[in-house]
């Protein structure tokens, strides 16, 4: 249920969000929700029982790292 009430504020919010997104920030945030839906294959599977819950906030906080790669450490690294 948490991860379904994050899911529908972000859609809803999508319309501000999008616009302050950059290509690779859209794509980590993708990259991000893959890794939750395999965790969450595996449990349905009852191959390994991930903590789907505790990966949650992985789904806001991957906005801000994203921006933060890419505008500073990116930067650094093509030096």
């Amino acid at each position: 249920m948490p991860q379904f009430v994050i899911f529908i504020i972000l859609f809803l919010c999508a319309k501000l969000i999008f616009p302050l997104t950059t290509p690779s920030m859209v794509n980590d945030f993708k990259a991000c929700g893959r890794l939750i839906m395999l965790a969450t294959g595996f449990r349905i599977a009852k191959i390994k029982d991930f903590p789907i819950a505790d990966m949650i906030p992985a789904m806001i906080l991957v906005w801000p790292i994203s921006w933060v790669f890419s505008s500073f450490i990116m930067p650094l690294l093509m030096h």
